[in-house]
């Protein structure tokens, strides 16, 4: 008996617990891990049990191998148990007379639960008063309402929403949609994707949008952030202009996530503004420095102080409007947006 045991033992080496280092580099792994599913699991498992091994690399080959099922279960007990997410919006929903109310009066019907509750709009709390809030206002409508309403609901489900609620759409729900659509993609075929996207807002305005979440799947790198796109976005821009029949405008260059054009200069004690050190700074940064510089600039000497410099005049008679001795030699000025990492280094070094 005594003997069976020794070899139990033999084939079942003893687990110690998981010291620290290695809980630190299963715990790396449960986002990848919940991502994936079936055999894409079985990669993420490898990988983590190939960089815990480093911690600990004289384990020998029995211990590992058990250690191998230790660190899957681990996995398995830690991982996510959410269920899959909603997607943020049901595009193909079909509208009805409750539901267009919602979306004309919907101003009204936020106004008047922060008047009842104290509750502002984009609170979470919002969402535990507005569905009673909304049945009441539907319950009081006249008849003659309701079947203006499910006159509109009809006209919707042919012809699609008016203007102004594809422009609150596409502002409101477009990032949430967008990074939907890449998440899934990547969790369910691999795939990686770099979005352009166009749309007017309500003022008519034509924006460009470009959206990159490849820095959030599987350590992966942004496109955005590591490659020059810009003769992708001139190719975009050309492009939607003939198809909106409206010109793109130079500040109308959106990305996502970003709040960086409400960057504030420093002003000096001489009244002029300040540059920071930009030694840490990312490309996108460089870009937003560079501009609120040459617009404070141009708002100075232009005594317009709500105008910024207007890129589409300046671009083409550069040399004309800017002394030589302000101008790089041997570079053309763009405007920031279209500049690289190098191009906007140079310019905050002049």
């Amino acid at each position: 008996m005594a003997g069976n045991n020794s070899e139990a033992d033999e084939e079942h080496p003893k687990q110690l617990p998981l010291n620290e280092a290695k809980l630190t580099v299963l715990e790396s792994y449960l986002e990848q891990w919940d991502l994936m599913s079936g055999k894409e699991r079985n990669k993420v498992w490898g990988d983590a049990t190939v960089e815990a091994w480093l911690k600990a690399p004289d384990m020998d080959g029995k211990v590992l191998k058990s250690r191998r099922h230790v660190y899957r279960k681990w996995l398995q007990n830690h991982g996510g148990k959410k269920k899959a997410a909603k997607p943020p919006i049901t595009l193909g929903r079909k509208w009805m007379y409750q539901s267009v109310v919602g979306s004309l009066r919907e101003k009204e019907l936020l106004q008047k639960i922060e008047d009842d509750t104290g509750v502002k709009p984009g609170k979470t709390e919002m969402m535990h008063h507005y569905t009673r809030y909304l049945v009441d206002m539907v319950n009081s409508l006249t008849k003659k309402e309701v079947e203006e309403a499910t006159k509109t609901a009809v006209e919707w489900n042919k012809q699609g929403v008016p203007a102004e609620l594809q422009a609150d759409t596409a502002k409101c729900k477009s990032n949430d949609i967008l990074r939907y659509v890449a998440s899934e993609m990547f969790k369910k075929a691999r795939m990686r994707l770099f979005m352009l996207l166009a749309w007017k807002n309500e003022e008519g305005k034509l924006l460009v949008s470009s959206h990159d979440y490849n820095d959030e799947f599987s350590n992966g790198e942004s496109f955005s952030k590591t490659c020059d796109w810009q003769v992708i976005l001139l190719e975009w821009e050309s492009y939607v202009s003939k198809q909106f029949d409206k010109e793109v405008e130079d500040d109308a260059v959106v990305k996502k996530g970003r709040k960086d054009n409400a960057y504030v200069l420093e002003i000096g004690a001489n009244g002029l503004p300040v540059l920071l050190d930009h030694t840490n700074m990312d490309s996108d940064k460089k870009k937003v420095v560079v501009r609120a510089f040459l617009n404070w600039y141009y708002k100075d000497c232009s005594g317009k102080p709500k105008d910024p410099v207007p890129w589409k005049e300046v671009i083409p008679r550069q040399e004309e409007l800017i002394p030589l001795p302000y101008l790089l030699k041997g570079r053309k000025l763009r405007e920031p947006s279209r500049m690289n990492w190098e191009e906007a280094t140079e310019l905050l070094d002049f």
